[in-house]
């Protein structure tokens, strides 16, 4: 009985995991089919800002806000287009640095729209989602499977 318990919360993880694996990829649908079906070139980091805005909704003795973002120049055809990323903060803790170059995706019909293969430029919720989707799988899986086989003995 107590194995099933243990199979079945298993179970419940496994689930969490696919359905935060499938968010994940809706999330990344664009990017990752303009890499896969698209064209690719390198880009340059030009420029990285941190803007702070303060909402409305909070007081002076509140943190303000950080936004980062990079700017990301890359050409197609000798036309130059620009990208405005928001970086979280990995640009403030080194990960992205001014001048260093980017894998930028694009369909040859909207050269403009680009995007940058980057882990770290993915959606907050992707970022957030990626260490905890990979968490789940090689911490729950082998469980899951050990359970699995100790139950049908």
């Amino acid at each position: 009985m107590q194995q099933r318990n243990k199979l079945k919360e298993l179970s419940v993880s496994m689930l969490i995991g696919l359905v935060c694996l499938l968010i994940f990829t809706a999330l990344s649908y664009n990017a990752a089919s303009a890499y896969l079906f698209g064209h690719n070139t390198y880009g340059e980091i030009v420029e990285y800002t941190v803007a702070r805005e303060r909402p409305s909704y909070l007081t002076a003795s509140d943190r303000t806000p950080e936004r980062h973002e990079i700017l990301v120049e890359y050409s197609v055809d000798e036309q130059p287009y620009w990208i405005l990323v928001n970086s979280h903060a990995y640009s403030a803790m080194g990960i992205l640095n001014t001048g260093e170059k980017v894998l930028v995706s694009y369909t040859k019909e909207y050269p403009e729209h680009g995007y940058l293969m980057s882990y770290a430029l993915f959606s907050v919720s992707a970022s957030i989602m990626a260490p905890f989707i990979l968490l789940i799988f090689l911490v729950v899986t082998p469980q899951w499977l050990y359970q699995l086989r100790k139950s049908d003995k």
